[in-house]
């Protein structure tokens, strides 16, 4: 393998003061518009005012509910008179991304995919371990080859790849070890530029070890399966429990759809043994699923999901993909911290995003019958920091929805109204308290029903989904029951609290605190 020279980092690093000008300017911007707004509301017609501004804040969920109900009127009737055709063999590369977890997640992750049910499609396993070895090599019962060879980060850092291909009983398995911890998003991006479309400018590096893998490793794994090269890329995480039937779920799915780059399924909150009753499941669990039957359903109406979960997405191998992963991992050059918090910082939404801007045909579906329950925290701390990371993500990456290439006009206006609705969370606290007051002194209450009703539609729709259509939640409907009420009563203080902490922590690239599990250990990263 060649020795390459002294490789220079291109990326532009922020310096403290251009970095805190930033911050202070956005937190201005912020505090300045929810004031201006609450003097508003108070001193010209403050009753209008509020029960406008209510429909606003729940006019997205609305018109989601009527996407929804005119989608599943529309599917019924084309799977009636046109029926899904039998999908054939595809190959799947299904990918496992570690840092944290134990050796024991990844092995049971491995065979929990391995009798997931995929014929009649076949499958290969990846697993990449960020930094933090796991003897994986012990479990083998075959071994292909284990070799080294040095590798460039997404960071622009040379570290050593250790690398392990062979079979788990029958299941075929490569294993790439990163000595040196370097982020999940190098990881996802080191998978796709192994085995899906190539990109033009794959590092040297890269593009030797996916020319070996390819005419090497990849022949012995599938030898006599006439495998000709992978149809899809499926990705999950070793701490998430991937249900029965899920993954060819997906994998039909995507079939079934010729401009579809991803589908995604259901995630729900994993109750762990002694932990099914937590609050802390019961508050997250509500929170889960209405924001994807309510939310994430809508944009899979018209095939536009602005975030495909990490712990259970079908991604397609197709050109498309080269040029998403070029656009994902490619390093900020200019000044404004938004790009370098949402390349940085964002994983699954900023993927998305990528995929989404190559083409306005590129549909992201969502597959609910195909479930997965991941591990959610279980403590203050620990919810607030993934919180302030995914609430960063959702808020920044909107930017991009609503200005960036390639979008549908619906995915622009949502992406607006989402951002104005963030923006405005302080403002929210005001508006409710005006409310209250409002119903005392100036509202008579038969003459707002039916707006309060219009306002609640996307929680009725969410009950009668909950009681009549979706098995899934139905099983968990005592639970979402209790978890509403949680939601009602902590939601506006903790909401306030993780966009206080996106404020204070923009253009921060720490990820927060891992191993957020009832079982497992906080670890720092």
């Amino acid at each position: 393998w060649p020795e390459l020279p002294e490789i220079k980092d291109p990326a532009r690093h922020l310096t403290k003061w251009e970095l805190g000008l930033q911050r202070f300017f956005f937190a201005f911007t912020i505090l300045a518009i929810n004031i201006t707004v609450s003097l508003v509301a108070i001193f010209t017609h403050p009753g209008l005012f509020v029960l406008v501004f209510m429909i606003f804040v729940k006019a997205k969920d609305v018109l989601s509910v009527f996407m929804i109900m005119g989608s599943k009127i529309y599917l019924s009737i084309k799977n009636c008179i046109r029926p899904k055709p039998e999908v054939s063999r595809k190959w799947i590369l299904s990918l496992i991304p570690t840092y944290s977890e134990s050796e024991e997640q990844i092995i049971k992750a491995i065979k929990a995919l391995r009798h997931n049910d995929v014929d009649p499609h076949m499958q290969v396993m990846c697993v990449i371990l960020d930094g933090k070895h796991r003897d994986i090599l012990s479990h083998m019962t075959r071994v292909v080859k284990t070799w080294t060879r040095p590798y460039v980060t997404t960071k622009s850092k040379k570290i050593t790849l250790q690398l392990v291909a062979g079979f788990i009983d029958d299941v075929p398995i490569f294993v790439a070890e990163k000595l040196q911890n370097s982020g999940k998003k190098d990881s996802l991006v080191l998978c796709h530029d192994l085995f899906n479309s190539p990109r033009e400018n794959m590092p040297v590096y890269t593009q030797n070890l996916r020319e070996e893998i390819w005419a090497e490793i990849l022949p012995q794994l599938t030898a006599g399966l006439n495998f000709t090269g992978f149809d899809m890329v499926f990705c999950t995480d070793a701490d998430s429990t991937v249900c029965q039937g899920a993954v060819a779920k997906l994998a039909n799915a995507l079939s079934n759809e010729p401009d579809a780059i991803a589908a995604c399924g259901l995630v729900l909150v994993e109750l762990e043994p002694g932990y099914e009753w937590s609050i802390w499941n019961l508050y997250q669990q509500y929170q889960y699923t209405y924001g994807q039957f309510v939310r994430r359903m809508a944009e899979g109406a018209i095939g536009k999901v602005t975030c495909l979960p990490g712990c259970i997405t079908m991604i397609a191998v197709r050109p498309e993909m080269a040029g998403a992963i070029t656009k994902y991992a490619a390093p900020v050059t200019g000044l404004p911290v938004i790009h370098h918090q949402v390349q940085y910082l964002g994983t699954d939404r900023r993927l998305t995003y990528s995929m989404l801007s190559q083409s306005k045909k590129m549909r992201t579906i969502f597959v609910p019958d195909a479930v997965s329950e991941t591990v959610a925290p279980q403590s203050l701390l620990h919810y607030l920091s993934q919180r302030r990371r995914w609430g960063s993500n959702a808020y920044f990456n909107n930017y991009f929805y609503c200005f960036g290439n390639n979008m549908w006009i619906i995915t622009r206006i949502a992406a607006l109204m989402e951002l104005a609705r963030m923006t405005m969370i302080y403002y929210r606290v005001v508006n409710t308290i005006l409310f209250i007051k409002g119903l005392v002194e100036i509202f008579h209450i038969f003459d707002i029903l039916p707006l309060l009703i219009i306002t609640q539609l996307p929680l009725l729709w969410f009950i009668f989904s909950t009681i009549f259509l979706e098995p899934e939640l139905r099983k968990r409907g005592h639970k979402l029951f209790l978890g509403f009420f949680l939601n009602k009563l902590f939601s506006p203080f903790i909401s306030i609290t993780v966009f206080t902490r996106v404020m204070k922590n923009l253009g921060s690239q720490v990820w927060g605190v891992s191993g957020v599990t009832s079982s497992q250990p906080a670890v720092s990263t």
